[in-house]
């Protein structure tokens, strides 16, 4: 198998030293983008509390239906 392949090219130092530091020359970096969740904050939030409290109702309504229907077989 070559490797000559696998293997960086080959730059003389003196040519590695010359090349100009990129991070140095922009400095801070100009394009900040905040986070995506900061900008379209999600739609979760916003609908854990209707989930919430429609699963409250629906185990009160449950536990009201079965009383109810308890109520009328123990009155026969």
């Amino acid at each position: 198998m070559n490797n000559k392949y696998l293997q960086p090219p080959y730059r003389p130092k003196e040519e590695a030293d010359h090349q100009p530091d990129r991070v140095k020359e922009e400095g801070p970096d100009d394009h900040y983008l905040p986070p995506r969740k900061t900008v379209h904050p999600t739609e979760k939030e916003k609908w854990l509390p209707y989930f919430y409290r429609s699963l409250l109702w629906i185990f009160i309504l449950l536990v009201a239906g079965l009383s109810v229907w308890g109520w009328k077989l123990v009155m026969l």
